[in-house]
């Protein structure tokens, strides 16, 4: 990614839709699990994590998913870019939603399935942030 962007401004705002939080980590944020927390504090509902991930690397990036909807508390939707080969890479991989309770996956794309759609109760997340390890104080 270093080769390819600039680090952009560190902000970690949330937008409210509906009556919905919504928060935001781009691709390698997602590994930074102290932003989910960030997140966590301010009570999001969905964490959206768009990315432009290898086909070959989706188990990692699942693993992710789940780490980040646990820690934020809130449902994990991950969209992947899919199109041409670049830098020899199969941008491929797979998008999800992940429950913030246990990190379940809900669902997931892939080349044949790829679009996803699910109900989800947006309760669950406000719920799931009175349990462990959500409710420990830092």
């Amino acid at each position: 990614e270093a080769s390819w962007y600039d680090r952009g401004k560190e902000n970690f705002d949330i937008i409210h839709i509906n009556g919905i939080r919504i928060g935001f980590l781009i691709c390698t944020e997602i590994w930074f699990t102290k932003r989910a927390r960030q997140y966590l504090n301010q009570d999001i509902d969905i964490l959206v994590c768009p990315r432009a991930t290898p086909n070959t690397k989706v188990d990692i990036w699942v693993t992710g998913g789940k780490a980040a909807s646990i820690v934020s508390g809130a449902f994990c939707l991950s969209s992947n870019y899919n199109g041409p080969n670049t830098r020899e890479e199969d941008f491929g991989g797979t998008g999800w939603i992940i429950e913030p309770e246990r990190g379940d996956v809900l669902g997931t794309t892939s080349l044949d399935q790829n679009f996803l759609t699910l109900d989800i109760d947006i309760n669950e997340a406000r719920n799931a942030k009175k349990t462990y390890p959500r409710y420990v104080e830092e």
